[in-house]
Order: C-alpha cells, then structure tokens, then sequence
C-alpha cells in the first residue's frame, strides 16, 4: 500500500454516527491518483462558468507567531515610554472605532469590521497555542480536536454516502501552510494545501500523455480488481478518495487556483506578496465552493526588534484583508462570507531589554468582516496600559463557539470515538451573541 496512504489509514480515529460521513480528505485522492498517471498538469476549466458560494465560508487570514495588538486593532493614546508604542490611534469609516495608523486601508473598510479586544489565551508556547485557538481545546494527551478548518469544512459539506462536493474542489484549502489537526473526523478532514498561491497545483487534469479513452481504460481495470471483494471501512475510504481526486481532476472549476485569469489592477490592489495573493485566491476559492480557506501571514515572532518588522507585516496585512473586504462587498458576497485575521497570541505592552515584544495572552485581538457578526463594532476592551482586560473578556472556546453558532453549527453537537469518549465541538465555549447581527 502506498506509504502517503497507510499513514493517513492508520492515523484515522473512526468515530459513531454522522462523523463518519464526510468525504475522505483529498491528499489520500492525490495519492491514489498515482494509478491514473504520476504527473498532473496545471489545466483549467471554463471561464465562463457561474461560481457562488454554498450557503456560507469562511477566510481565515492566520497571523502565525502572535501580532502585536496595539500596533493593530487595540491602538492606544498613551505618552507611557515603557509602552514604546509608534503608532497612534486612527479615526476610521466607523464612528468610535479606531485602527493603528499603519492600517490606513483597513480604516476605510471599518463600517465592515468587528474588533474584538479582550480575547484571553491561557498557554504562551506556540504550538500548544496554536492547537488552543484553532480547536478550542487545551492540549489533551491522546484526545486530538479537530481545528476550526475542519469543523466548517466538515459541518457544512456534509454530503451522503462519502461522495466528492458536485463542484469537484477541496472543501478544506489551506494557504501557505499544511494545516491543523483534523481531530475525530481523520483524513476527511485534514485541508488540501497549496504552498504557492502563485503556481496553481499540479493535482489538476489528466497526466501528460493521457486520454480521457485511456483514463477510462484504466479506471475499468482498476474497478474489475474491486468487484466482489468484500467493503470494509478501509476500501469505502480508498474507494472514497480515488472518487474525490478524480472529481477534482475534472471539475469545471479548476480555473479558480489560476490568478492570470484576474486583472492586473485587482492582484495590485491585493499587493504581490504570497499573503496578497493568497487572499485573492481565497476569494477566488470561496467563490467556487469551497467551505474554508487559510491564509497564513507569517513571522510575527518578534523577540528582538520588534520595529520595522512588525510594521511591514502590518503592511501586507493592510492591503491584503482591505482588498478582499471590498472585492467580497463588490461581489455581494460578505453575508455569506466570514473573515477572521488573529494568531494565537499578542504581544507583551512593554518592550523587552532586546527592544522586542513576548508572548501575551492578557487580552490581544481579532478582527472580523462579514458573516453574521455586527459590523462596525469594539467588543470588549484593556485597560490604558494594555495590560489587563477590563470589558467583556472572551475566552478561546467562547470564540469558537461564537464563530460555530454564527455559522449554524452547534458547537455543543458530540461526537463518539471508537474509545467511547464524548467530544464536542468546542469545550465548555459560551456564545456572545452581541457579537452577531
């Protein structure tokens, strides 16, 4: 059996009921998609073709390392020189909503976003913040949660009998980034992962030198070898997987992954860097079908030297997260569409002897556009100083849960693994309903 294969089989946690109904992940269909041909060319489809979303996605704009809050969406007006702060609150299209300075774009964009200011961690190491925020869970042991990516994915592509979405595409694509734990819904629930939102994937079309004839061909050999051998939850997965990757080779919209076939003015409006033109193809995606697409933004993790490196990450950010906001707005699709922009962390108020920022999770930020949220609202606030919270604090599962409930998951919906432990969708979360429209 293939090695990529036999990985994601035995790292499969099967689990009772609906949970073992969603498509197998497509990374197992790349993998079996090596009977059909070794070497896929980037082939699109049809321009003309009519995309929508299916009823609602989300953009997730992941700021890996930690940005720094004030320097953000928590600006202060403070002249504390331990604070270090360079930029000074920003009068936005928001009345009573105010930005940092270094995000000029997103200012005008303000009537379309909610702040939240008072989210608390609880763990200051990367990777098991990282696991936090993305899942709502702490670190566990052998419990793994699935992450926000997979739950939307999964909770909304709900289809019967483990067939592919009729669009053909990933339902789950990951920007730049391999990924979260996919939890109890396995490898159907793991992202497909485009490293470079510049080069379309090679898993699109048939291989070099093959015809749709021999295609067929191959695929009737391949399913005379099958017949009559017993199913078991092995084969239906294979079986499952070979079907998505072929559905992804043939699907109408594979033009989706391909950027040329935007203006030039839009992909400058985005900004040319990777995390620019991730966002315009998260568009692009979420247009087509796809349930969740991450952008990974990296490199906050500033120990040392905190300025200018923070502010040209703020940069990208600025450009990429207004641009997608209005081109969502121009295609009337921000109601059906949700963008979050956060990492797993803040950053610490006081400048470090390094004239760097640590780890922070006392109350840093998220911003919010489209969805279901209130637009054009602070929610929850830190005291002048940025040290402490001091409104309406929001806990990770809180979040979670928020998000889920605004997007007609229940986050209380249970699930049973093969160990018979029951795990919920998010742990212990509360939603915040003044948060959502």
């Amino acid at each position: 059996m293939n090695h990529h294969l036999r990985h994601h089989l035995d790292h499969h946690v099967p689990v009772r009921g609906v949970s073992r109904r969603g498509a197998i992940q497509m990374s197992i269909g790349a993998a079996l998609a090596s009977v059909l041909g070794p070497t896929l060319p980037r082939v699109f489809g049809a321009e003309g073709e009519k995309k929508e979303p299916r009823e609602n996605s989300v953009i997730l704009l992941w700021l890996k390392g930690g940005p720094f809050q004030q320097d953000s969406f928590d600006p202060k007006e403070t002249a504390d020189e331990k604070l270090a702060l360079k930029f000074k609150p920003m009068a936005t299209a928001a009345d009573g909503l105010q930005l940092a300075a270094c995000l000029p774009n997103l200012a005008e964009q303000a009537a379309q976003l909610t702040l939240i200011r008072s989210l608390r961690g609880e763990l200051k190491e990367h990777t098991l913040a990282s696991y936090h925020v993305q899942t709502g869970y702490r670190p566990t042991g052998p419990i793994q949660a699935p992450a926000m990516g997979s739950i939307v994915s999964q909770e909304l592509g709900r289809r019967p009998a483990q067939q592919a979405p009729a669009h053909g595409l990933p339902l789950f694509i990951s920007i730049g980034h391999a990924g979260f734990s996919p939890g109890h819904y396995g490898p159907p629930g793991q992202p497909f992962v485009v490293w470079d939102p510049t080069a379309p994937p090679d898993q699109l079309g048939l291989p070099i030198g093959i015809s749709v004839q021999r295609q067929k061909q191959r695929l009737a050999w391949l399913r005379g070898l099958e017949e009559g051998r017993p199913a078991n939850s092995v084969s239906r997965n294979i079986t499952a997987g070979r079907e998505a990757a072929l559905a992804f080779m043939n699907s109408t919209r594979r033009d989706a992954f391909d950027l040329s076939r935007e203006p030039a003015e839009r992909r400058d409006a985005y900004g040319r860097s990777k995390f620019g033109q991730g966002c315009l193809l998260a568009r692009r995606l979420v247009e087509s079908g796809v349930r969740f697409v991450q952008v990974q933004l990296d490199n906050f993790d500033h120990h040392e030297n905190h300025y200018p490196q923070h502010e040209k990450l703020m940069t990208q950010l600025d450009q990429g997260m207004s641009a997608l906001i209005t081109d969502l707005g121009e295609r009337q699709l921000l109601d059906h569409v949700t963008v979050l922009a956060l990492g797993e962390f803040g950053r610490t108020p006081v400048l470090n002897n390094k004239k760097g920022r640590d780890h922070w999770i006392e109350g840093f930020s998220a911003a919010i556009a489209g969805g279901r949220f209130q637009r054009g609202q602070v929610y929850g606030a830190t005291s002048a100083d940025g040290r402490e919270i001091t409104d309406r604090p929001v806990t990770i599962p809180d979040f979670m849960a928020t998000l889920l409930h605004s997007l007609a998951i229940d986050p209380e919906k249970e699930y049973i693994d093969q160990f018979e432990r029951p795990i919920k969708l998010v742990d212990h979360g509360q939603v915040h309903h003044e948060l959502l429209s």
